[in-house]
């Protein structure tokens, strides 16, 4: 026989704020659980007693009492069964699906006719000084976290730029000569900034505080790539491996792999956080699941690529779809299905692609680009329609390369 647990009928009530939003998915005759107050439904219906009725209270006062308990908090009589959606969360959504939907069909009027197309700015909205930047095509040295605030390493220091109040400051300073940030990303709550370093170290630092809170010494060259998924922060080196560290745990390596045959230049994970996609010197793209990789089995090896592969980017609206780039020698955008390990689209782009940007809120993916043979297409910034890959417009207001792209 199975032993039921206590949690199984004890879901999560409902909001009690009558001010409480819904959101209307799934079936209206399946009964929603997560909605159900299944403690007083059981207890209504185990409950035998009779009503034991005081003289000293008055009519009014207990059916007062009585609608308290037997209304919900909207006012209506309480339902052991309800069919409705579940509240809506405070948190953005990032999939804006219903709102690309309408952006689609805006751009065909009654006729069939297409409206003007969305066009790239021609001009910037801010322009900050980044002395001291390096402009080196492996490193990642800029991240952008969901603070409003932007980290960015120039030479030996590393910077924090508030988006909202335009105040900076320094983080960091590294005082060994040989030495120097050459990554950088937030963590998902923007409360811990981790820094790669070219001496091989990995730090955390706590952006409140500006303290270290920790550092990592697992790697034995020079840290390029790291991506963060939840309490996991992954990393890539020029020693050839990647890293999974739990930064809770005092043994805080949970998985090491050595597939790559060279610097390990790219790193991102998918939005849902279980599938890893890796990109390195040798032009190769691995894709990860994270449940198996203490076993070094990947899912697939892409090898379509003529040159390192740096930038990558998960679609925000389609989970099994990645982007990537390949440098100089290659000049490629392709996008993938990582479900079955095939190539979707490739779009010669006849440049180096530095880094990759979904649009979260349109079907689009900006490029950033670097060396090109043609003076015409180098240091560019791309905007491309997905899925069909056609250019929306390009900026040309860079005299070097595009090497980090990143946004809120």
């Amino acid at each position: 026989m199975w032993e039921l647990q206590s949690d199984w009928y004890s879901p999560i009530r409902l909001n009690s704020n009558p001010i409480t939003q819904y959101d209307f998915p799934g079936d209206r005759f399946i009964p929603n659980r997560s909605l159900m107050d299944l403690d007083q439904a059981r207890s209504l219906l185990s409950n035998r007693t009779t009503p034991n009725r005081n003289s000293n209270f008055n009519e009014v006062y207990r059916k007062s009492i009585e609608d308290k308990l037997t209304l919900d908090s909207e006012g209506n009589p309480f339902r052991m069964l309800v069919f409705r959606g579940s509240p809506k969360s405070n948190r953005k959504s990032i999939r804006c699906v219903d709102l690309m939907r309408q952006d689609e069909a805006k751009e065909l009027d009654g006729n069939g006719k297409h409206h003007q197309p969305r066009r790239l700015p021609k001009g910037e909205a801010r322009i900050l000084d980044a002395p001291n930047i390096r402009n080196d095509f492996y490193m990642s040295t800029m991240d952008w976290g969901k603070n409003n605030v932007i980290a960015i390493a120039l030479g030996k220091d590393l910077f924090l730029w508030n988006a909202e109040n335009r105040e900076v400051h320094k983080l960091l300073q590294v005082d060994d000569l040989n030495d120097f940030p050459s990554s950088v990303a937030w963590s998902q709550d923007a409360k811990t900034v981790a820094v790669g370093f070219r001496r091989s170290k990995l730090q955390l630092w706590d952006a409140e505080t500006s303290k270290l809170v920790r550092s990592l010494e697992n790697h034995k060259d020079r840290i390029a790539s790291i991506t963060w998924n939840g309490h996991t922060l992954t990393s890539g080196s020029r020693d050839k491996s990647i890293i999974n560290h739990d930064v809770r745990a005092g043994s805080n390596v949970t998985c090491r792999l050595r597939t790559h045959t060279e610097e390990v230049c790219g790193l991102k994970w998918s939005g849902e956080g279980n599938v890893l996609a890796s990109g390195g010197n040798e032009n190769l793209l691995y894709i990860w699941d994270s449940s198996k990789m203490n076993s070094q089995r990947f899912l697939f090896r892409l090898k379509d690529h003529r040159a390192a592969v740096k930038a990558l980017a998960w679609c925000p609206y389609q989970s099994e779809v990645l982007a990537s780039g390949g440098g100089t020698k290659d000049g490629c955008i392709k996008i993938w299905n990582t479900k079955n390990g095939t190539c979707i689209k490739s779009i010669a782009t006849e440049a180096q692609v530095c880094g990759l940007e979904w649009n979260r809120h349109h079907k689009e993916i900006m490029s950033g680009h670097g060396y090109s043979a043609s003076e015409l297409i180098k240091n560019q910034l791309c905007l491309w329609r997905y899925p069909s890959m056609d250019k929306v417009g390009s900026l040309n207001r860079y005299t070097s390369r595009v090497v980090h792209l990143s946004q809120v």
